[in-house]
């Protein structure tokens, strides 16, 4: 073993190994690592969940959109988070790409109007994925989780969770909703059935939408 050699800050305690094609094949240049980082090749760890955008509710309006969604994510997320509404709950409508065609939209839902109580289950044909909610007197959260959103040749799933603060009666649900039409989805639009000031979303409902994973 040799020691650190005068003169040389960062010598190596042993034998000298040169980075060449076969001993460190791995090795990018500055060079390279500018180019590559510039083309945006550069190797990076996976995405697990990033955060993409958020929508503050202020009480003037009744839907949620979320426009120019990125394509690079294998999924996605949309987080309600205190939601609440002017003064009457309301069906909230998922809609994709501004495509307002029920029959491209199938849903089915099993859901509990409170705790103890008997689920129910109901299905159909349109966009309806959601029990009448927030109402003004709760807390309501949910959670929608769009699978393989980015893929042109096939139809787009959601799965979605819901529930209210538990001091309060309101429904707990667990709902998926098909959608038939093969594009790449590039805008979601929560909608209420309703538009009425009544049921305008008021703060502090927060909507946030998520990127899951990294797009094949």
């Amino acid at each position: 073993m040799t020691g650190i050699a005068a003169g040389k800050t960062w010598s190596r305690i042993g034998p000298e190994v040169a980075p060449t094609s076969s001993s460190a094949s791995g090795v990018w240049t500055l060079q390279e690592a500018a180019e590559n980082e510039g083309a945006g090749t550069w190797p990076s760890p996976p995405i697990h969940m990033e955060f993409i955008s958020k929508i503050v509710m202020n009480g003037t309006s009744t839907a949620v959109s979320f426009t120019s969604i990125p394509q690079k994510y294998r999924h996605l997320r949309v987080v309600m988070a205190n939601g609440r509404r002017d003064s009457s709950g309301n069906r909230i409508y998922v809609n994709y790409n501004g495509d307002t065609t029920a029959g491209n939209y199938g849903w089915q839902v099993t859901y509990n109007l409170g705790g103890g109580g008997v689920s129910s289950g109901a299905s159909g044909s349109d966009f309806f994925i959601t029990p009448d909610w927030p109402s003004a007197n709760n807390s309501t959260y949910c959670v929608w989780d769009f699978g393989n959103y980015a893929d042109s040749s096939v139809g787009t799933t959601c799965q979605a969770q819901l529930g209210v603060d538990g001091r309060n009666s309101g429904p707990l649900a667990c709902v998926s909703q098909g959608y038939q039409v093969a594009s790449a989805v590039n805008r979601i639009d929560l909608i209420s059935g309703s538009t009425s000031s009544a049921y305008y979303l008021e703060a502090p409902t927060t909507f946030a939408l998520f990127g899951i994973g990294k797009a094949a």
